[in-house]
Parts: C-alpha cells; structure tokens; sequence
C-alpha cells in the first residue's frame, strides 16, 4: 500500500494554520519528533507532516525498538515501511511519498502521543524540544542554553521551521 504525499497545507476549521506539535511514539521516550498535524484535534492513529530527517529519526528508532517494524528509503526518497507477522498478526508494507516541500505523512502505523515533561528524557532531548516548541519566538525571548545544548535547541528550532514551511520565523 503507499500513502499519497500530502499535497494540501492542513488547516483546522478556521482556516489558520496549524502549529508545530512534538510527538512520541505512544508509551515511549523516543523522540521528539517534531511535526505539523494533519488534522485539528489529531487522534492517536492520525498522519502528521515530518521532515526527511526526523523521519531518519523514526526509522533509527524502529531498529532500536525490536517492534517487528522497519522502514528504509528509496532512491527516489520514498519512505517504506515494512512489518513481520509478529507485529500484527499479518505483516505488510507500506510506502510514504514525500510531498512537494519534502515531508512524509506518517500515521496508521502506531499510535502517537504528544511529547511531555512527564516523558523521561535527557538534557538533550529537552533542549530539541523546547528548541521547537520556542520556533516562534524573537531571539531575545528564547530559552538560553549552554554550550553543547545550545546546538540542539538550535536543530529543534530548524526542525519546527523547516516543517511549518518556515512560518513564525523571527
């Protein structure tokens, strides 16, 4: 099965654009992963926009997590998926086109869950996250981070950027 490559910006109701959220995989500390909901309210099951490399991410994650579950890419920067029986019951694959500004709608496949303080996480997982979470904000208002973190802050807050098509970039 391929999913088709999201070729429309997703809108909530009122016609504003939605905000960069931080995911997990549900139950776990991996991540976080910075992306763009393709709905507003988003279910646990529901497909969001992400970056090639915070797909990278979600892949290296899935060979760590012994799940049944692996994804590579294909030349043509395809993203596939593929599961043993032992995952499901069944077994399958799947393929995930990027769009045209190069993001991969991911979703269907675990459930997510939104990124939080509650999640056990290291310094460098929380400076990624408030990196994001602080993309809009003007250079005087940003959380300051020490040498070391401050380059993950930093990629936290590309990342946000690069996903909402640099929206809110200050």
């Amino acid at each position: 099965m391929t999913t088709p490559a999201a070729d429309t910006e997703p809108r909530p109701a009122d016609g504003a654009p939605l905000l960069v959220q931080l995911f997990t995989v549900e139950a776990s500390a991996y991540g976080p992963y910075v992306g763009l909901p393709l709905k507003d309210p988003w279910g646990p099951y529901d497909a969001h926009l992400f970056t090639r490399a915070t797909a990278e991410l979600i892949v290296r994650d899935l060979e760590h997590d012994e799940c049944g579950m692996e994804g590579h890419f294909t030349p043509d920067g395809t993203l596939v998926f593929q599961w043993t029986v032992e995952n499901d019951g069944v077994g399958g694959s799947r393929s995930v086109q990027p769009d045209a500004h190069g993001r991969y709608a991911i979703g269907e496949l675990w459930s997510w869950d939104a990124w939080n303080n509650d999640i056990p996480q290291t310094a460098g997982q929380a400076a990624f996250a408030v990196g994001a979470a602080e993309y809009e904000l003007a250079a005087e208002k940003r959380t300051p981070y020490p040498e070391g973190l401050d380059g993950l802050y930093a990629r936290g807050r590309e990342e946000a950027l690069t996903v909402s098509l640099r929206r809110g970039e200050l």
